[in-house]
């Protein structure tokens, strides 16, 4: 390799290759700024719930959420497809500003209607359902793809560093200004982020044929593209055991593990916590520096990592091991999930990037809420250390097997669009 094609694509890898450019900037800045404001809307929403005594607030916020996040999604990724990524962003922003407007509302005015609760949080699903999708099929928009891996692991340090400072920003707002200005200044968050992709402006996209289809049949689209390719539905596949049997229910099953065989109670659990989110601040920060790793062993060697690291958790009795088995976890989830929005970005065809994306999420978000109902029935029959070493060990397997597929095995990171 000469030493201009190595530089080349040091530049290509490195985290400030995306930025340089301008609408992604933007985009960008909007994104860092919208997830702020969320985590504080979040905090600030059961905050206010649990200190004014209104659970049900929170609850049918949740629930509506929730709702619509899995209903848009059925369509979503169509929509994204259809319309472009930009057009699809500006409407879901716009559902969601007037979604946690209208909480803050209620909440400043000192009451709410369950029916008014359960609409916002709907329309803040919606919202969220439609723009995920869109903002997966933006970046193949705006970036070559040489430059995704760096793209998506800025997205990851972004979600980490708002994750910490909207928790921490929303305690400070609750406690100075009140439930009602803190839910505002959250959801300016995504006014800011609105407003931001009004300013990058209209940017080119591909030109994507009409395939005469209804929108709900052109929605399957994704489904029988993931069915006809086995790196895709294997991959989807083996993310959804991972998130169903250890993911998910990781967040019910560590704090009863931990306080089991590490004693401490809440403070050691959060200790666990805040060290797996060090841990991802991490893995976001040195992705893109692995490009010489396939992307799929890059992926599920990486997920065979994580579920062993929470088979470790579950029974560590040391509390310096656990903490440095939780970054490691942290760091490593974080790799892999960045790698592989980037390869899901490089391999699907542009026109089908919006409506694959709407699988993968259905798949993770439709596994988790049931894995965590089922949780409470396990814990009748075993302990949660028990429940949680065999998931762990089960989707290690899994994770393993999946990297031994040849078809998940050879992927590459494509220099060139893949065929339609």
């Amino acid at each position: 390799m000469s030493a201009g094609t190595a530089q080349r694509e040091r530049g290509a890898d490195g985290l400030r290759a995306p930025l340089r450019r301008r609408r992604f900037r933007l985009l960008y800045a909007g994104q860092c700024l919208s997830r702020t404001g969320d985590f504080v809307f979040q905090v600030s929403l059961a905050g206010y719930a649990v200190t004014a005594g209104s659970p049900a607030l929170l609850a049918y916020t949740l629930f509506g959420q929730a709702t619509g996040t899995v209903l848009m999604l059925l369509v979503g990724g169509a929509l994204a497809d259809r319309f472009g990524a930009r057009r699809v962003m500006l409407g879901a922003d716009l559902a969601r500003v007037l979604a946690t407007a209208g909480v803050a509302v209620q909440v400043a005015a000192g009451g709410h209607e369950v029916w008014a609760v359960a609409a916002c949080g709907l329309l803040l699903g919606l919202g969220d359902g439609a723009f995920e999708p869109a903002f997966t099929l933006a970046f193949t928009e705006l970036l070559p793809k040489a430059e995704l891996l760096a793209a998506n692991a800025l997205q990851s340090i972004a979600l980490r560093t708002a994750g910490i400072a909207g928790a921490a920003l929303g305690g400070a707002l609750l406690a100075a200004v009140g439930a009602g200005g803190s839910l505002a200044l959250g959801t300016a968050g995504f006014a800011l982020a609105l407003a931001l992709v009004l300013v990058a402006g209209r940017w080119p996209v591909p030109d994507r044929p009409a395939s005469g289809e209804g929108l709900l049949k052109e929605a399957t689209g994704g489904i029988r593209y993931a069915c006809a390719n086995r790196w895709l539905w294997v991959s989807i596949a083996s993310f959804g055991v991972s998130v169903a049997l250890v993911v998910a229910p990781a967040k019910a099953l560590l704090p009863l593990a931990s306080a089991d065989v590490l004693g401490g109670g809440a403070g050691t659990y959060s200790l666990l916590v805040g060290s797996q989110a060090a841990g991802a601040l991490l893995g976001g920060l040195l992705v893109a520096r692995l490009r010489r790793i396939p992307p799929g062993v890059l992926v599920f060697g990486g997920m065979t990592l994580v579920c062993g690291g929470f088979a470790v958790l579950a029974v560590s009795s040391a509390v310096v091991a656990s903490v440095a088995v939780a970054v490691a976890v942290g760091a490593v989830l974080s790799a892999a999930t960045v790698a592989w929005a980037a390869t899901l970005q490089s391999r699907v065809p542009g026109e089908l990037i919006g409506r694959v994306s709407s699988v993968d999420w259905l798949v993770s978000l439709g596994v988790s809420p049931l894995a965590l109902v089922v949780v409470p029935q396990l814990l009748a029959y075993a302990t949660a250390t028990t429940v949680l070493l065999t998931a762990a060990v089960v989707a290690l397997l899994v994770s393993a097997a999946t990297v031994l597929v040849p078809d998940v095995r050879r992927l590459a990171w494509p220099l060139t669009a893949p065929a339609s």
